[in-house]
């Protein structure tokens, strides 16, 4: 009995993680810099950051060893349904974003923390950019 009710609770703790995208878009309707999303998780005590600007990259390692890894990308798609969409969304700056889905609500965290100190939002790399975090 108690390994059914450990497996249980294993079951509780990741539950919607399995269905969470791996890959994510950070976009922004003004253009900004990989400094500027490192420096909204400045006071998020538990994190590590490294940051190499002149290539527009940010990894972020969260607790247990895990990233999520930010990489400037140009704000454009190929196919006419995207690229209508970002301009309904008036993105100027998007990030390619990936998190270990494990670990997606610690990622939710930082995602929330990010969009509540400079705006924008996240949305999972999907036919339907589905989900989104604002």
């Amino acid at each position: 009995m108690k390994n059914k009710s450990k497996l249980k609770k294993i079951r509780e703790k990741n539950h919607g993680a399995a269905d969470a995208p791996k890959e994510w878009f950070y976009m922004q309707q003004k253009e900004i810099t990989v400094r500027e999303i490192a420096d909204a998780l400045q006071e998020e005590a538990d994190l590590e950051l490294e940051i190499w600007e002149a290539a527009g990259v940010l990894e972020v390692v969260i607790p247990e060893e895990r990233s999520m890894d930010f990489e400037w990308t140009r704000a454009e798609f190929r196919d006419e349904y995207s690229k209508n969409w970002l301009t309904e969304q008036g993105v100027k700056t998007m990030f390619f974003v990936t998190i270990d889905a494990e670990h997606y609500t610690h990622a939710k965290h930082i995602m929330q923390t990010i969009t509540g100190k400079i705006g924008g939002f996240f949305c999972g790399d999907t036919e339907d950019f589905q989900p989104v975090i604002k």
